[in-house]
């Protein structure tokens, strides 16, 4: 046996105990948004995406500039474009609608399942931005994700226009995050992970500041005084420490192994938000899951024979 085993096995432990760690924060992210809401703090869609990405934009590119430069990496006028495009996309238009649905959305749980969605949305765009060839498995991820998300209507136990408007401002935040996913991976090979979703955070925020300032409440402080504890945990925990160990776990895992265990998000998004807050799913909202996740299972490359 090598000697080199034991030191691969252990990295490949802390490898996935970061990832797994990353997923559950994230997971939370949507329960504790909801929180917010519903202590009545004026915190702007806005505001909330400043304040996560600014933060994760400064300490993911402290983390992967000095190692991009070592390696004799540059940036370029064209390669600030492409971190303008995914700022503005990925992070400013939809983390902000992101935000604006979790509050339309009755439960906490109902937000991050129809979000899951996105993984499936990025079928039809990859086809186009990334050369990646549809197949029948492929469109019927897109049926089954699509019936599941209309399931989410029933969400107050019968159709209402506010849980309609949820739904598409949702389905909105996720199309854009998925075309986020698609120019990802066209491009991040260039710069790794750290520099490009860090230069993507930091500019994205910086769209946002100034929707931000023109909407701040005039008690500022009073309404961040109210849920501190909360957005704290959003910012350090929830955004900046998950991108980082999700980005750590993928230094020692393969990049199949990292986007299968985003799998895990709408389920553990569900169970968290029954133990953390008591959230009661219906029959239509928990078939909808179970369909958004036999989508998502759908989507996974097929196993081909030894």
């Amino acid at each position: 046996m090598s000697d080199h085993a034991p030191a691969r096995k252990n990295a490949n432990v802390l490898g996935m105990f970061a990832l797994i760690s990353a997923i559950v924060f994230f997971s939370t992210i949507e329960i504790v948004s909801k929180d917010i809401a519903l202590k009545g703090a004026q915190i702007e869609p806005f505001l909330m995406v400043f304040l996560r990405f600014f933060v994760t934009g400064v300490v993911l590119l402290g983390f992967g500039l000095p190692t991009f430069f070592r390696q004799g990496g540059k940036l370029t006028w064209e390669d600030i474009k492409i971190f303008l495009l995914n700022g503005f996309i990925g992070i400013a238009v939809s983390i902000s609608l992101f935000h604006a649905a979790i509050i339309m959305f009755s439960n906490a749980s109902s937000s991050a399942v129809v979000f899951s969605a996105n993984a499936v949305f990025a079928i039809v765009i990859a086809r186009f931005m990334n050369n990646e060839p549809w197949s029948v498995r492929k469109w019927a991820a897109v049926i089954c994700a699509l019936l599941g998300v209309s399931l989410f209507i029933f969400e107050k136990g019968a159709p209402s226009l506010d849980t309609l408007k949820a739904i598409l401002t949702m389905s909105l935040a996720a199309l854009g995050f998925a075309y986020s996913v698609c120019l990802t991976r066209q491009r991040v090979h260039k710069y790794g992970a750290m520099v490009f979703m860090g230069a993507s955070s930091l500019i994205g925020s910086l769209f946002t500041l100034p929707l931000a300032l023109w909407r701040l409440p005039q008690d500022f402080l009073g309404e961040i005084a109210k849920v501190w504890p909360e957005l704290t945990y959003i910012v350090l925990i929830g955004t900046t420490l998950a991108y980082l160990l999700y980005y750590i776990g993928l230094k020692h895992m393969s990049a199949f192994i990292g986007a299968m265990t985003f799998f895990l998000k709408p389920g553990l998004a569900c169970i968290l938000a029954w133990l953390w807050k008591g959230e009661q799913m219906n029959a239509w909202t928990i078939s909808g899951t179970l369909i958004i996740l036999a989508a998502l299972s759908l989507t996974l490359p097929k196993k081909r024979a030894a």
